[in-house]
């Protein structure tokens, strides 16, 4: 496998305390790639929780909509299909306590909709001072670069 196949990487939110804001309309095209693939890290502090939703549009005017996507935690042994309404991620905790989540989104999966960029949501945690950070990781590159 040459490096270029291994995708392209993006950070979506950089490490900091993110969860306090909404995490919302960064959307990332998906006409090279068949497969994006976003990392939701959580640091320790004061636990709480955001709901992780995924919505993808046609074109950069296009109406964005929610859609369903793959999900997984630290310590799950497989993906599970999350609907549309997103999934519950508890964010800090004790010392020690990081975590973090997978989604993933295939071209297949857009393919009905006809749409060719995706973003990741995560809603606000009051207050938080939960480090963390979100990465975009474009991957099964259609064409070669």
């Amino acid at each position: 496998m040459r490096i270029e196949q291994l995708g392209k990487l993006s950070p979506i939110a950089v490490p900091g305390a993110i969860f306090a804001s909404a995490n919302k309309d960064t959307f990332i095209e998906l006409s090279n790639y068949q497969q994006i693939t976003f990392l939701i890290e959580s640091g320790e502090g004061t636990a709480g929780s955001t709901t992780i939703t995924v919505e993808a549009k046609a074109g950069a005017s296009g109406t964005a909509v929610a859609i369903p996507f793959m999900y997984m935690e630290k310590g799950d042994a497989n993906y599970v299909e999350k609907a549309a309404t997103g999934a519950a991620f508890g964010i800090g905790g004790a010392s020690g306590a990081s975590k973090y989540a997978v989604i993933t989104v295939t071209s297949p999966m857009l393919a009905n909709g006809e749409y060719d960029r995706v973003a990741i949501k995560t809603t606000a945690v009051t207050s938080s001072t939960v480090p963390g950070a979100i990465y975009a990781i474009q991957s099964q590159p259609r064409y070669s670069v």
